[in-house]
């Protein structure tokens, strides 16, 4: 009898270990970091210098603290990120931002991009996408492009076909 109860209390343990050892695993791997980020295509006629003072010039533009505390607010970026306050919200949503060139897949083949988005942890993937996805909108709006059907907002008074 005893060793049945030895044996049922084995098992039951066995099995205890194997699913903390699949949680573990899940919690390793979710906790590791992540970026998520939306490309905007640009011409591919336009040199790399060139890319690179877009991407500059833009990630300038997306540090100001207007810009940052309009994110901050819209997305809700102070209780997600856990901080006490609106500026150290702001602060944390600067250090993950990021803007940088890259490569897309359209169908007329790979064009050069610039990558705007937010870095973190795989636990935040919801979070991060929404964040690209807004900053990402408002870039569109900074560079005169409706985020919704992608074309200019005012066609009588687009930026030249050289700034961006």
């Amino acid at each position: 009898m005893q060793r049945w109860i030895f044996a049922g209390l084995g098992a039951v343990g066995l099995v205890v270990m194997f699913f903390g050892a699949l949680y573990a695993k899940r919690e390793y791997h979710l906790r590791q970091p992540d970026k998520k980020w939306v490309p905007i295509a640009l011409r591919a006629d336009i040199s790399l210098e060139d890319h690179n003072k877009i991407a500059e010039e833009i990630d300038e533009k997306l540090r100001a603290d207007e810009i940052l505390r309009s994110v901050v607010a819209d997305v809700g970026l102070q209780e997600k990120f856990n901080q006490p306050s609106e500026d150290a919200a702001v602060k944390e949503l600067n250090r993950r931002l990021f803007c940088e060139i890259g490569t897309t897949d359209t169908p007329k083949g790979s064009v050069p991009s610039i990558n705007v988005g937010i870095s973190g942890i795989r636990h935040e993937t919801k979070l991060l996408g929404d964040t690209s996805t807004h900053i990402a909108r408002i870039v569109l709006k900074m560079l005169g492009i409706d985020p919704d059907t992608g074309k200019p907002i005012n066609p009588d008074n687009t930026p030249p076909s050289n700034e961006f």
